[in-house]
């Protein structure tokens, strides 16, 4: 079963798109991550119309190819729709309407021909000013229909240029501009008194887009069983994976590493958990056996050149400064490349090692432990210790003492942090709760 997924705002309220998509999820205008945590796959559709820009970040481009590469369609109209579909018609989004086509052939180029201000989602998201494009549309229509003379039109248009998009206004244009016959500001007034969208160029955009999306979805319901609906295979162009794209991804799984970052600070097994999870990614076997692991990891090494050939183990001594003079060769070069695994972009593989805290017996313990954190952090703010106040060194003692441990950097790589400035990033939030709280022991391998 596919789903719609709608961002609009002023463009068209959440009534307006639900009385043409029922069946849709709707959402308020599209901002930067918003894409990244949506769970759209194979066979979904998002249709972009509205979308923030000035009062936080704007939908990044590589954020709509990642969604087209799940192999979701995505569409845009209206307002940033429009322009983002212009940008990436030629990677596989799907652009639609007057806006769109003004873009796309060149006639429009700035970001502020769709600009306005409206309210908050909350409250509908009204529009209170009007975009430049509307305005643009609107008079060339006038012109049309012999309302209004073009001579008309470059000075209501000047005006409307040179009004910032914030204080835009059919009021303020009118007022702006000089020698504007009364019978063609009159023509204009009584145009914008009726319903926006039998003015508005961004609302018709956006109610053919839904309606075209309706028909789609009627066309989706149609199919018979025997005849179910291929999945829709990816578009555009692959995304290349880099720093900006995983720290997104990361920021939209904030949940799950945070659950990670406690199991890493507080469960005393978790380095067992962390060895043999990047023992698994690093080999591409699943077993359960370390010693297996840790083999085949170093004969890995070994083949790919990591490593001397034949019998030495070879093992970076950065890494393994700490090693016990008991280890084989070959648990020294496995924990030796533990230590160091990193995904692409020189990143530690927090997707993979949250996914693995999740699966683990004693999970549900760390989501009860977050709230007294949290809880206790609150407090502490209430009262004047925000945390911003904790040092990177206190943060440092207390998970020295937590893990038993007078050697920082061992523990912290054995624990999946890339370095003390990882820990600080991540873990700054458990300070208060270890110095003050003194939490139980914890495990997360055990039922």
């Amino acid at each position: 079963m596919s789903t719609t997924y709608v961002f609009a705002g002023p463009s068209l309220d959440a009534d307006a798109v639900r009385a043409l998509l029922p069946d849709a999820v709707v959402l308020p205008p599209v901002r930067h991550g918003d894409l990244t945590a949506l769970p759209a796959g194979p066979g979904d559709r998002v249709a972009l119309i509205d979308g923030q820009f000035f009062q936080s970040a704007s939908v990044r481009h590589k954020e709509i190819c990642e969604v087209l590469a799940r192999g979701a369609a995505v569409y845009g109209a209206a307002s940033m729709g429009a322009l983002r579909a212009a940008e990436l018609d030629r990677h596989g989004m799907t652009g639609s309407g007057v806006v769109y086509r003004l873009y796309a052939s060149g006639l429009l180029d700035r970001d502020d021909e769709v600009a306005l201000v409206h309210t908050e989602a909350d409250d509908g998201s009204r529009a209170l000013t009007v975009a430049l494009v509307s305005v643009r549309v609107a008079l060339r229509r006038l012109v049309r229909r012999a309302r209004i003379t073009p001579e008309d039109e470059a000075r209501l248009l000047a005006a409307a240029e040179e009004l910032h998009f914030t204080a835009r206004t059919w009021r303020g244009v009118l007022q702006r501009a000089e020698g504007v016959s009364r019978a063609a500001a009159e023509a204009v007034r009584e145009t914008v008194a009726g319903p926006r969208e039998s003015w508005d160029v961004k609302a018709q955009d956006a109610r053919a887009l839904l309606a075209r999306l309706a028909r789609l979805a009627r066309t989706d319901g149609a199919r018979t069983p025997a005849a179910p609906a291929a999945p829709a295979a990816p578009v555009g162009v692959p995304v290349p994976v880099t720093v900006h794209v995983e720290h997104w991804r990361r920021a939209a799984a904030a949940e799950s590493i945070a659950l990670l970052t406690a199991a890493q600070v507080y469960a005393d097994d978790y380095p067992e958990l962390h060895h043999r999870t990047v023992l698994r990614l690093i080999t591409g076997e699943r077993g359960e056996d370390v010693r297996v692991l840790e083999r085949r990891a170093a004969e890995a090494a070994r083949e790919r050149g990591l490593l001397p050939a034949g019998g030495e183990a070879g093992a970076p001594a950065h890494w393994v400064a700490d090693r016990d003079p008991a280890a084989t060769d070959d648990a020294a070069v496995a924990r030796a490349l533990v230590r160091s695994y990193r995904w692409s972009c020189g990143l530690a593989p927090l997707p993979a090692l949250a996914e693995a805290v999740l699966a683990a017996p004693g999970a549900d313990r760390l989501r009860g432990l977050l709230a007294e954190v949290d809880l206790l952090n609150a407090r502490l703010a209430e009262g004047g210790y925000p945390l911003r106040r904790v040092s990177p060194t206190a943060l440092q003692r207390h998970c020295m003492r937590r893990w038993n441990t007078t050697a920082l950097l061992p523990s912290l790589y054995d624990r999946g942090f890339t370095g003390p400035d990882d820990l600080d990033a991540r873990a700054r939030r458990f300070a208060p709760h270890l110095g003050l709280a003194e939490p139980p022991r914890l495990r997360l391998l055990d039922a």
